[in-house]
Protein backbone atom coordinates (compact mmCIF):
# COMPACT_ATOMS: atom_id res chain seq x y z
CA UNK A 1 0.00 0.00 0.00
CA UNK A 2 1.27 3.39 -0.76
CA UNK A 3 0.54 5.02 2.54
CA UNK A 4 2.62 8.43 1.60
CA UNK A 5 -0.56 9.40 -0.85
CA UNK A 6 -2.97 7.86 1.64
CA UNK A 7 -1.38 10.27 4.40
CA UNK A 8 -1.57 12.93 1.91
CA UNK A 9 -5.59 13.10 1.76
CA UNK A 10 -6.12 13.25 5.35
CA UNK A 11 -7.71 16.19 6.69
CA UNK A 12 -5.38 19.05 8.60
CA UNK A 13 -8.34 19.28 10.91
CA UNK A 14 -8.84 18.11 14.59
CA UNK A 15 -10.53 14.51 14.71
CA UNK A 16 -10.17 10.70 15.46
CA UNK A 17 -7.72 8.70 13.03
CA UNK A 18 -8.45 4.66 12.84
CA UNK A 19 -5.69 2.37 11.51
CA UNK A 20 -7.43 -0.75 10.57
CA UNK A 21 -6.39 -4.48 10.30
CA UNK A 22 -7.90 -7.52 8.37
CA UNK A 23 -10.75 -8.08 11.12
CA UNK A 24 -11.22 -5.13 13.26
CA UNK A 25 -8.93 -1.76 14.41
CA UNK A 26 -5.09 -1.81 15.44
CA UNK A 27 -4.73 1.48 16.39
CA UNK A 28 -6.84 4.42 17.32
CA UNK A 29 -5.49 8.12 18.12
CA UNK A 30 -6.28 11.89 18.38
CA UNK A 31 -4.81 14.90 16.60
CA UNK A 32 -5.32 18.52 16.44
CA UNK A 33 -4.05 17.85 12.98
CA UNK A 34 -4.73 14.63 11.82
CA UNK A 35 -2.53 14.71 8.91
CA UNK A 36 0.58 16.12 10.26
CA UNK A 37 -0.17 13.53 13.25
CA UNK A 38 0.25 10.78 10.26
CA UNK A 39 3.14 12.03 8.90
CA UNK A 40 4.94 11.91 12.51
CA UNK A 41 3.50 8.14 12.68
CA UNK A 42 4.69 7.61 8.93
CA UNK A 43 8.49 9.20 9.72
CA UNK A 44 8.67 7.53 13.09
CA UNK A 45 7.55 4.09 11.43
CA UNK A 46 10.97 3.96 9.73
CA UNK A 47 12.86 3.64 13.49
CA UNK A 48 10.33 2.50 15.81
CA UNK A 49 9.21 -0.72 16.18
CA UNK A 50 6.14 0.02 17.46
CA UNK A 51 5.39 2.85 14.34
CA UNK A 52 6.58 0.09 12.01
CA UNK A 53 4.21 -2.69 13.17
CA UNK A 54 1.24 -0.35 13.03
CA UNK A 55 1.74 0.07 9.08
CA UNK A 56 2.99 -3.53 8.74
CA UNK A 57 -0.54 -4.44 10.31
CA UNK A 58 -3.16 -2.16 8.76
CA UNK A 59 -4.74 -2.45 5.72
CA UNK A 60 -6.43 0.95 5.90
CA UNK A 61 -6.27 4.39 7.56
CA UNK A 62 -9.64 6.12 8.38
CA UNK A 63 -10.43 9.38 10.21
CA UNK A 64 -13.04 11.01 11.87
CA UNK A 65 -13.42 14.89 11.54
CA UNK A 66 -14.82 16.56 15.13
CA UNK A 67 -15.24 20.26 16.38
CA UNK A 68 -12.48 20.13 19.06
CA UNK A 69 -9.73 18.57 20.77
CA UNK A 70 -12.26 17.48 24.03
CA UNK A 71 -14.40 16.09 21.66
CA UNK A 72 -11.67 14.13 19.78
CA UNK A 73 -10.74 12.64 23.27
CA UNK A 74 -13.67 11.75 24.20
CA UNK A 75 -14.23 10.06 20.53
CA UNK A 76 -10.74 8.42 20.75
CA UNK A 77 -11.38 7.07 24.29
CA UNK A 78 -14.87 5.60 23.57
CA UNK A 79 -13.69 3.11 20.18
CA UNK A 80 -10.70 1.95 22.06
CA UNK A 81 -12.48 0.68 24.73
CA UNK A 82 -14.93 -0.57 22.04
CA UNK A 83 -12.96 -1.89 20.04
CA UNK A 84 -9.38 -2.89 22.23
CA UNK A 85 -7.04 -1.93 19.48
CA UNK A 86 -3.59 -4.39 19.60
CA UNK A 87 -1.46 -1.27 19.52
CA UNK A 88 -3.22 0.95 22.10
CA UNK A 89 -2.42 0.84 25.80
CA UNK A 90 -5.09 2.59 27.60
CA UNK A 91 -7.57 -0.46 27.80
CA UNK A 92 -4.98 -2.08 29.07
CA UNK A 93 -5.73 -0.23 32.43
CA UNK A 94 -9.40 0.41 31.62
CA UNK A 95 -10.45 -2.58 33.43
CA UNK A 96 -10.88 -0.86 36.35
CA UNK A 97 -9.26 -1.76 39.94
CA UNK A 98 -11.05 -3.31 42.66
CA UNK A 99 -12.84 -1.12 45.69
CA UNK A 100 -14.32 -1.82 49.01
CA UNK A 101 -17.72 -0.57 48.85
CA UNK A 102 -19.53 -0.47 52.65
CA UNK A 103 -23.49 -0.74 51.05
CA UNK A 104 -26.01 1.86 52.36
CA UNK A 105 -28.58 -1.08 53.80
CA UNK A 106 -30.26 -1.17 57.25
CA UNK A 107 -27.52 -3.80 58.27
CA UNK A 108 -24.55 -2.56 55.78
CA UNK A 109 -22.17 -5.23 54.73
CA UNK A 110 -18.71 -5.22 52.70
CA UNK A 111 -18.42 -5.63 49.47
CA UNK A 112 -15.67 -6.26 46.37
CA UNK A 113 -16.79 -4.25 43.41
CA UNK A 114 -15.10 -2.33 40.48
CA UNK A 115 -16.43 0.47 38.62
CA UNK A 116 -17.71 3.65 40.25
CA UNK A 117 -21.63 3.23 40.12
CA UNK A 118 -22.56 1.70 43.41
CA UNK A 119 -24.99 2.47 45.97
CA UNK A 120 -23.01 3.53 49.24
CA UNK A 121 -19.23 4.44 50.69
CA UNK A 122 -16.44 3.53 48.36
CA UNK A 123 -12.71 2.79 49.50
CA UNK A 124 -10.03 2.36 47.35
CA UNK A 125 -8.92 1.35 44.84
CA UNK A 126 -6.51 -1.36 46.06
CA UNK A 127 -3.62 -1.92 42.87
CA UNK A 128 -3.67 -5.73 43.90
CA UNK A 129 -6.73 -7.29 44.00
CA UNK A 130 -5.76 -10.03 46.74
CA UNK A 131 -5.46 -7.68 49.47
CA UNK A 132 -8.74 -6.05 48.77
CA UNK A 133 -10.35 -9.24 49.67
CA UNK A 134 -7.72 -9.73 52.55
CA UNK A 135 -9.51 -6.51 53.80
CA UNK A 136 -12.67 -8.02 53.16
CA UNK A 137 -11.76 -10.75 55.05
CA UNK A 138 -10.09 -9.07 57.84
CA UNK A 139 -13.63 -6.62 58.58
CA UNK A 140 -15.66 -9.82 58.89
CA UNK A 141 -13.44 -11.17 61.04
CA UNK A 142 -12.88 -7.96 63.47
CA UNK A 143 -16.06 -6.42 63.26
CA UNK A 144 -18.12 -9.02 62.20
CA UNK A 145 -20.68 -7.52 59.22
CA UNK A 146 -22.74 -9.36 57.77
CA UNK A 147 -21.66 -12.22 55.21
CA UNK A 148 -24.30 -13.08 53.07
CA UNK A 149 -26.03 -10.72 50.28
CA UNK A 150 -29.24 -10.22 50.71
CA UNK A 151 -29.83 -10.39 54.64
CA UNK A 152 -31.79 -13.08 55.02
CA UNK A 153 -34.51 -14.37 57.55
CA UNK A 154 -33.25 -17.28 59.36
CA UNK A 155 -34.02 -19.49 62.73
CA UNK A 156 -30.32 -20.26 63.20
CA UNK A 157 -27.09 -18.34 62.57
CA UNK A 158 -25.21 -20.02 59.49
CA UNK A 159 -21.44 -21.17 59.33
CA UNK A 160 -19.76 -18.36 59.41
CA UNK A 161 -20.99 -17.03 62.23
CA UNK A 162 -19.78 -20.04 64.49
CA UNK A 163 -16.19 -19.01 62.57
CA UNK A 164 -16.86 -15.85 63.94
CA UNK A 165 -16.74 -13.75 60.75
CA UNK A 166 -20.84 -12.83 61.20
CA UNK A 167 -22.63 -11.30 63.83
CA UNK A 168 -25.83 -13.14 62.36
CA UNK A 169 -28.50 -10.21 62.13
CA UNK A 170 -30.20 -12.43 60.12
CA UNK A 171 -30.89 -14.14 63.58
CA UNK A 172 -31.06 -10.99 65.80
CA UNK A 173 -27.97 -12.17 68.34
CA UNK A 174 -26.88 -8.72 67.74
CA UNK A 175 -28.69 -5.25 68.92
CA UNK A 176 -28.93 -2.68 66.00
CA UNK A 177 -26.76 -0.02 68.19
CA UNK A 178 -23.91 -2.77 68.76
CA UNK A 179 -24.23 -4.00 64.62
CA UNK A 180 -24.10 -0.34 63.73
CA UNK A 181 -21.07 0.50 66.24
CA UNK A 182 -18.79 -2.55 64.36
CA UNK A 183 -19.82 -0.82 61.04
CA UNK A 184 -18.78 3.01 62.50
CA UNK A 185 -15.26 0.81 63.43
CA UNK A 186 -15.00 -1.03 59.58
CA UNK A 187 -15.44 2.57 58.33
CA UNK A 188 -12.57 4.48 60.29
CA UNK A 189 -10.49 1.04 59.22
CA UNK A 190 -10.68 2.01 56.09
CA UNK A 191 -10.60 5.61 56.19
CA UNK A 192 -8.20 6.28 58.66
CA UNK A 193 -10.86 8.43 60.54
CA UNK A 194 -10.43 6.41 64.05
CA UNK A 195 -10.95 9.48 66.41
CA UNK A 196 -14.71 9.60 66.33
CA UNK A 197 -15.13 5.56 66.87
CA UNK A 198 -12.50 5.16 69.14
CA UNK A 199 -13.59 6.86 72.34
CA UNK A 200 -17.14 4.51 71.64
CA UNK A 201 -15.10 1.37 71.59
CA UNK A 202 -13.23 2.11 74.88
CA UNK A 203 -16.71 3.04 76.46
CA UNK A 204 -18.15 -0.29 75.01
CA UNK A 205 -15.25 -2.02 76.42
CA UNK A 206 -16.22 -0.95 80.12
CA UNK A 207 -19.69 -1.46 79.72
CA UNK A 208 -19.16 -5.31 78.39
CA UNK A 209 -16.67 -5.70 81.31
CA UNK A 210 -19.21 -4.51 83.98
CA UNK A 211 -21.28 -7.53 82.60
CA UNK A 212 -18.74 -10.02 82.58
CA UNK A 213 -19.27 -10.19 78.92
CA UNK A 214 -15.48 -11.06 78.19
CA UNK A 215 -15.76 -12.45 74.95
CA UNK A 216 -17.07 -9.05 73.62
CA UNK A 217 -14.51 -7.68 75.63
CA UNK A 218 -11.92 -9.27 73.78
CA UNK A 219 -13.39 -8.69 70.48
CA UNK A 220 -13.70 -4.76 71.06
CA UNK A 221 -10.41 -5.15 72.56
CA UNK A 222 -9.46 -6.33 68.91
CA UNK A 223 -10.77 -4.00 67.13
CA UNK A 224 -9.31 -0.99 68.61
CA UNK A 225 -5.80 -2.53 68.43
CA UNK A 226 -6.46 -2.42 65.12
CA UNK A 227 -7.76 0.88 64.53
CA UNK A 228 -4.82 2.60 66.33
CA UNK A 229 -2.25 0.45 64.49
CA UNK A 230 -3.21 1.87 61.01
CA UNK A 231 -2.55 5.32 62.71
CA UNK A 232 1.35 4.06 62.74
CA UNK A 233 4.31 3.14 60.83
CA UNK A 234 3.07 5.97 58.07
CA UNK A 235 6.52 6.99 56.33
CA UNK A 236 4.06 9.39 54.89
CA UNK A 237 1.56 10.64 56.81
CA UNK A 238 -0.19 14.12 57.74
CA UNK A 239 -0.85 15.03 53.89
CA UNK A 240 -3.08 17.69 53.42
CA UNK A 241 -5.42 15.76 51.22
CA UNK A 242 -7.95 13.48 51.96
CA UNK A 243 -8.28 11.51 48.52
CA UNK A 244 -5.15 12.30 45.70
CA UNK A 245 -3.08 10.55 42.83
CA UNK A 246 0.33 11.20 42.53
CA UNK A 247 1.63 10.28 38.67
CA UNK A 248 5.54 10.29 39.21
CA UNK A 249 7.37 9.96 35.94
CA UNK A 250 10.99 8.90 35.23
CA UNK A 251 11.09 8.14 31.43
CA UNK A 252 8.90 5.33 30.64
CA UNK A 253 7.97 5.08 34.30
CA UNK A 254 5.02 6.21 35.97
CA UNK A 255 4.81 5.67 40.01
CA UNK A 256 1.21 5.41 41.01
CA UNK A 257 0.90 6.67 44.64
CA UNK A 258 -2.66 6.57 46.13
CA UNK A 259 -3.20 8.70 49.20
CA UNK A 260 -6.41 8.43 51.32
CA UNK A 261 -7.73 10.35 54.32
CA UNK A 262 -3.95 11.85 54.52
CA UNK A 263 -1.71 8.92 54.40
CA UNK A 264 0.07 7.39 51.46
CA UNK A 265 -2.37 4.09 51.54
CA UNK A 266 -0.84 2.28 48.06
CA UNK A 267 1.70 2.08 45.34
CA UNK A 268 2.35 0.75 42.23
CA UNK A 269 5.41 0.96 39.19
CA UNK A 270 4.35 0.88 35.76
CA UNK A 271 6.57 0.72 32.72
CA UNK A 272 5.26 2.27 29.82
CA UNK A 273 6.89 0.81 26.06
CA UNK A 274 6.73 5.16 24.98
CA UNK A 275 7.05 7.97 26.64
CA UNK A 276 4.58 9.26 24.36
CA UNK A 277 2.04 6.52 25.76
CA UNK A 278 1.60 8.65 28.76
CA UNK A 279 -1.90 10.26 28.31
CA UNK A 280 -3.30 6.48 27.21
CA UNK A 281 -1.90 5.57 30.51
CA UNK A 282 -4.41 8.42 32.33
CA UNK A 283 -6.64 8.22 30.45
CA UNK A 284 -6.88 4.04 30.79
CA UNK A 285 -6.48 4.52 34.33
CA UNK A 286 -9.27 6.72 35.46
CA UNK A 287 -11.52 4.90 32.72
CA UNK A 288 -13.34 2.60 35.31
CA UNK A 289 -11.69 3.89 38.41
CA UNK A 290 -12.20 6.46 41.47
CA UNK A 291 -11.54 9.70 40.54
CA UNK A 292 -10.24 11.62 43.65
CA UNK A 293 -9.95 15.21 45.09
CA UNK A 294 -6.80 16.09 43.74
CA UNK A 295 -4.59 14.66 40.70
CA UNK A 296 -0.97 15.02 40.85
CA UNK A 297 1.77 15.18 38.78
CA UNK A 298 5.42 15.67 37.82
CA UNK A 299 4.57 17.05 34.29
CA UNK A 300 1.99 18.66 32.67
CA UNK A 301 -1.81 17.29 31.68
CA UNK A 302 -3.59 18.87 28.41
CA UNK A 303 -6.76 20.83 29.05
CA UNK A 304 -8.61 18.34 27.10
CA UNK A 305 -7.80 14.94 29.29
CA UNK A 306 -8.50 17.73 32.61
CA UNK A 307 -11.93 17.96 31.17
CA UNK A 308 -12.71 14.57 30.61
CA UNK A 309 -11.53 13.53 34.08
CA UNK A 310 -13.61 16.28 35.77
CA UNK A 311 -16.22 14.70 33.58
CA UNK A 312 -16.17 11.33 35.29
CA UNK A 313 -16.03 12.64 38.77
CA UNK A 314 -19.05 13.88 40.63
CA UNK A 315 -16.96 16.06 42.69
CA UNK A 316 -14.27 19.20 41.78
CA UNK A 317 -10.90 17.63 40.86
CA UNK A 318 -8.21 19.97 41.79
CA UNK A 319 -4.91 19.15 39.28
CA UNK A 320 -1.47 20.38 40.30
CA UNK A 321 2.27 19.64 39.34
CA UNK A 322 2.92 21.04 43.20
CA UNK A 323 4.39 17.55 45.39
CA UNK A 324 4.73 17.69 49.18
CA UNK A 325 8.24 17.43 49.57
CA UNK A 326 8.52 14.06 51.80
CA UNK A 327 6.20 12.61 49.34
CA UNK A 328 8.53 13.50 46.66
CA UNK A 329 11.35 11.67 48.02
CA UNK A 330 9.42 8.86 48.30
CA UNK A 331 8.10 8.93 44.85
CA UNK A 332 11.56 9.37 43.47
CA UNK A 333 13.51 6.49 45.53
CA UNK A 334 10.32 4.06 44.58
CA UNK A 335 10.23 5.39 40.93
CA UNK A 336 14.25 5.36 40.39
CA UNK A 337 14.49 2.15 42.69
CA UNK A 338 15.62 -0.32 39.86
CA UNK A 339 18.92 0.12 38.76
CA UNK A 340 20.05 -1.49 35.80
CA UNK A 341 22.49 -4.39 37.13
CA UNK A 342 24.09 -4.57 33.88
CA UNK A 343 25.16 -1.46 34.15
CA UNK A 344 26.47 -1.50 37.68
CA UNK A 345 27.63 -4.87 36.68
CA UNK A 346 29.99 -3.07 34.67
CA UNK A 347 30.81 -0.08 37.20
CA UNK A 348 32.19 -2.51 39.64
CA UNK A 349 33.51 -4.30 37.18
CA UNK A 350 35.51 -1.73 35.73
CA UNK A 351 36.02 0.77 39.00
CA UNK A 352 36.54 -1.77 41.81
CA UNK A 353 37.94 -4.80 39.51
CA UNK A 354 34.97 -7.06 41.47
CA UNK A 355 32.14 -8.56 40.34
CA UNK A 356 28.85 -7.38 41.28
CA UNK A 357 27.60 -8.13 44.92
CA UNK A 358 24.19 -10.51 45.22
CA UNK A 359 24.00 -9.05 48.47
CA UNK A 360 25.82 -5.72 50.29
CA UNK A 361 25.30 -5.13 54.29
CA UNK A 362 25.85 -1.33 54.93
CA UNK A 363 26.89 -1.02 59.08
CA UNK A 364 26.52 2.61 61.23
CA UNK A 365 27.17 3.41 64.72
CA UNK A 366 25.08 5.71 66.59
CA UNK A 367 25.07 7.23 70.37
CA UNK A 368 24.06 10.22 71.98
CA UNK A 369 27.32 11.48 74.06
CA UNK A 370 28.21 8.28 74.96
CA UNK A 371 24.84 6.69 76.03
CA UNK A 372 22.78 3.88 74.49
CA UNK A 373 25.45 3.26 71.73
CA UNK A 374 23.70 1.53 69.10
CA UNK A 375 24.99 0.00 65.95
CA UNK A 376 22.20 -1.16 61.93
CA UNK A 377 22.89 -3.58 60.04
CA UNK A 378 20.60 -2.88 56.33
CA UNK A 379 20.46 -5.27 53.72
CA UNK A 380 20.84 -4.49 49.84
CA UNK A 381 20.14 -7.56 48.08
CA UNK A 382 19.90 -7.81 44.04
CA UNK A 383 19.25 -3.86 43.21
CA UNK A 384 17.03 -3.26 45.85
CA UNK A 385 16.51 -2.63 50.13
CA UNK A 386 15.93 -5.74 51.69
CA UNK A 387 14.29 -4.03 55.15
CA UNK A 388 13.08 -7.57 56.21
CA UNK A 389 16.83 -8.56 56.88
CA UNK A 390 18.11 -5.16 58.84
CA UNK A 391 18.92 -5.60 62.17
CA UNK A 392 19.68 -3.43 64.95
CA UNK A 393 22.60 -4.20 67.67
CA UNK A 394 22.62 -2.93 71.30
CA UNK A 395 26.04 -2.29 72.29
CA UNK A 396 26.78 -3.88 75.55
CA UNK A 397 30.91 -4.09 76.41
CA UNK A 398 31.39 -0.39 76.28
CA UNK A 399 30.31 2.60 78.97
CA UNK A 400 32.06 5.15 77.07
CA UNK A 401 32.27 6.91 73.52
CA UNK A 402 34.69 4.28 71.57
CA UNK A 403 33.55 4.09 67.92
CA UNK A 404 35.60 1.74 66.67
CA UNK A 405 35.06 -0.62 69.93
CA UNK A 406 31.61 -0.43 69.22
CA UNK A 407 32.14 -1.04 65.30
CA UNK A 408 34.06 -4.15 66.53
CA UNK A 409 31.75 -5.72 68.37
CA UNK A 410 28.30 -5.00 66.19
CA UNK A 411 30.63 -6.63 63.34
CA UNK A 412 31.48 -9.51 66.29
CA UNK A 413 28.36 -10.52 66.61
CA UNK A 414 27.35 -10.07 63.14
CA UNK A 415 30.02 -12.38 61.94
CA UNK A 416 29.20 -15.12 64.63
CA UNK A 417 25.85 -15.13 63.12
CA UNK A 418 27.39 -15.60 59.70
CA UNK A 419 29.72 -18.40 59.94
CA UNK A 420 26.47 -20.26 62.24
CA UNK A 421 24.69 -19.74 58.94
CA UNK A 422 22.07 -18.05 60.79
CA UNK A 423 21.90 -15.43 57.73
CA UNK A 424 23.04 -15.07 54.03
CA UNK A 425 26.68 -14.75 53.94
CA UNK A 426 26.74 -11.34 52.09
CA UNK A 427 29.58 -10.99 49.25
CA UNK A 428 30.47 -7.38 50.92
CA UNK A 429 30.09 -5.14 53.62
CA UNK A 430 29.79 -0.93 53.72
CA UNK A 431 30.83 0.46 56.43
CA UNK A 432 30.08 4.18 57.54
CA UNK A 433 33.70 5.86 58.19
CA UNK A 434 36.86 6.08 56.91
CA UNK A 435 40.23 4.40 57.42
CA UNK A 436 40.13 3.42 60.78
CA UNK A 437 36.60 2.08 60.66
CA UNK A 438 37.82 0.21 57.22
CA UNK A 439 40.49 -1.69 59.48
CA UNK A 440 38.48 -2.39 62.28
CA UNK A 441 36.21 -4.30 59.39
CA UNK A 442 39.30 -6.06 58.35
CA UNK A 443 40.37 -7.28 61.54
CA UNK A 444 36.77 -8.60 61.98
CA UNK A 445 36.94 -10.72 58.89
CA UNK A 446 40.43 -12.02 59.08
CA UNK A 447 39.52 -13.22 62.80
CA UNK A 448 36.65 -14.88 61.42
CA UNK A 449 37.68 -15.79 58.31
CA UNK A 450 34.67 -14.23 56.34
CA UNK A 451 34.88 -14.57 52.23
CA UNK A 452 33.56 -10.90 51.73
CA UNK A 453 34.91 -7.84 50.65
CA UNK A 454 34.95 -4.67 52.76
CA UNK A 455 34.41 -1.12 52.04
CA UNK A 456 33.96 2.18 53.89
CA UNK A 457 32.55 5.30 52.73
CA UNK A 458 33.40 8.46 54.56
CA UNK A 459 30.75 11.46 54.77
CA UNK A 460 32.47 14.73 54.35
CA UNK A 461 34.43 14.12 51.33
CA UNK A 462 32.13 10.94 50.19
CA UNK A 463 35.02 9.26 49.22
CA UNK A 464 34.89 5.15 49.08
CA UNK A 465 38.26 2.93 50.61
CA UNK A 466 39.24 -0.62 49.67
CA UNK A 467 41.14 -2.86 50.67
CA UNK A 468 43.62 -2.71 48.70
CA UNK A 469 44.01 1.13 49.07
CA UNK A 470 42.21 2.64 46.77
CA UNK A 471 40.38 6.17 47.70
CA UNK A 472 37.62 6.60 44.97
CA UNK A 473 35.84 9.73 44.99
CA UNK A 474 32.86 8.60 44.51
CA UNK A 475 30.43 11.90 43.63
CA UNK A 476 32.20 10.69 40.25
CA UNK A 477 31.18 7.80 39.54
CA UNK A 478 26.95 8.26 39.79
CA UNK A 479 25.95 4.21 39.44
CA UNK A 480 28.01 3.93 42.26
CA UNK A 481 27.33 6.60 44.30
CA UNK A 482 23.59 6.18 44.08
CA UNK A 483 23.98 2.60 45.80
CA UNK A 484 26.57 2.98 48.14
CA UNK A 485 24.65 6.44 49.41
CA UNK A 486 21.44 4.59 49.49
CA UNK A 487 22.89 2.35 51.30
CA UNK A 488 24.89 4.33 53.58
CA UNK A 489 22.21 7.01 54.66
CA UNK A 490 19.80 3.74 55.21
CA UNK A 491 22.33 2.67 57.80
CA UNK A 492 22.49 5.49 58.97
CA UNK A 493 18.76 6.16 59.54
CA UNK A 494 17.76 3.18 61.23
CA UNK A 495 20.76 3.80 63.40
CA UNK A 496 19.43 6.81 64.45
CA UNK A 497 16.28 5.66 65.04
CA UNK A 498 17.06 2.92 67.24
CA UNK A 499 19.11 5.32 69.65
CA UNK A 500 16.14 7.56 70.19
CA UNK A 501 13.91 5.15 70.97
CA UNK A 502 16.31 3.88 73.30
CA UNK A 503 16.79 7.29 74.97
CA UNK A 504 13.35 8.34 75.64
CA UNK A 505 11.67 4.73 75.90
CA UNK A 506 10.61 5.79 80.00
CA UNK A 507 9.86 9.12 79.44
CA UNK A 508 6.18 9.48 78.03
CA UNK A 509 4.69 7.40 80.90
CA UNK A 510 6.81 9.49 83.36
CA UNK A 511 5.77 13.04 82.18
CA UNK A 512 2.13 11.80 81.87
CA UNK A 513 1.77 10.92 84.84
CA UNK A 514 2.56 14.50 85.94
CA UNK A 515 0.04 16.46 83.01
CA UNK A 516 -3.13 17.90 83.95
CA UNK A 517 -6.16 16.78 81.52
CA UNK A 518 -5.12 13.45 80.89
CA UNK A 519 -7.68 10.93 81.61
CA UNK A 520 -7.57 6.68 81.78
CA UNK A 521 -9.05 6.45 78.56
CA UNK A 522 -6.72 8.87 77.04
CA UNK A 523 -3.68 7.59 78.48
CA UNK A 524 -4.49 4.02 77.35
CA UNK A 525 -4.77 6.00 73.69
CA UNK A 526 -1.85 7.34 73.92
CA UNK A 527 0.41 4.54 75.47
CA UNK A 528 -0.57 1.95 72.80
CA UNK A 529 0.18 4.29 69.83
CA UNK A 530 3.32 6.32 70.70
CA UNK A 531 6.53 4.31 71.69
CA UNK A 532 8.13 7.26 73.53
CA UNK A 533 8.07 10.46 74.40
CA UNK A 534 10.06 12.17 71.31
CA UNK A 535 7.50 10.59 69.13
CA UNK A 536 4.46 12.24 71.32
CA UNK A 537 5.68 15.79 70.85
CA UNK A 538 6.69 15.60 67.48
CA UNK A 539 3.29 13.93 66.40
CA UNK A 540 1.53 15.99 63.86
CA UNK A 541 -1.91 17.44 64.11
CA UNK A 542 -3.76 14.76 61.94
CA UNK A 543 -2.28 11.75 63.78
CA UNK A 544 -3.61 13.55 66.82
CA UNK A 545 -6.77 14.28 65.78
CA UNK A 546 -7.50 10.31 64.16
CA UNK A 547 -6.57 9.22 68.01
CA UNK A 548 -9.36 11.73 69.23
CA UNK A 549 -6.01 13.38 71.08
CA UNK A 550 -6.53 17.36 71.62
CA UNK A 551 -3.63 19.59 70.97
CA UNK A 552 -3.71 20.34 74.34
CA UNK A 553 -2.47 17.30 75.53
CA UNK A 554 0.79 17.47 73.47
CA UNK A 555 1.13 21.09 74.29
CA UNK A 556 0.84 20.65 77.85
CA UNK A 557 3.36 17.88 77.49
CA UNK A 558 6.07 20.35 75.72
CA UNK A 559 5.33 23.06 78.65
CA UNK A 560 6.31 20.45 81.09
CA UNK A 561 9.23 19.55 79.40
CA UNK A 562 10.26 23.73 78.97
Amino acid sequence: MNWSSLVAKAPEKCGVYIFKGKRKPIYIGKAKNIKKRLQQHLKLSETDPKEFAIFRDAVSVEWIITRNEFEALVLEVDLIQTHKPKYNVLHKYGGGYPMLLLTDDPYPTIKVVRGTEHKGTLFGPFLQASKAYKVKKLIHKLFKLRTCDPLPQRQEPCMDYHLGLCSAPCTKLVSKSEYMLSVEGAKALLSGEVAQVLPKLYEKIEEFSKELLFEKCAQIRDQIKALENITKGQTVSGLPYKSADLFYKVGKRIGLFLIRGGKLVSKEIYDLEREEELEEFILGYYYSNFVPEHILTNFSIPEETKMWIQKRSKHEVAFSQEIPSKLLVLAEENVKENIDLKLLEEEFKNKLGIPLPKIIEGFDISHFYGEDTVGSCVVWEEGSMNKKRYRRYKVKTLTKIDDYGSLREVLSRRAKRLKDKKEPMPDLWLIDGGKGQLNVALKVKKLYKLPIKVLSLAKEEEILYTEDGKALKLKEIPLLYRVFGLIRDEAHRFALSYNRKLRTKKALEDVLSKVKGVGETRRKIIYRNFDNLYEFIRADQERLRKLGLPLSIQQEVRKYLE
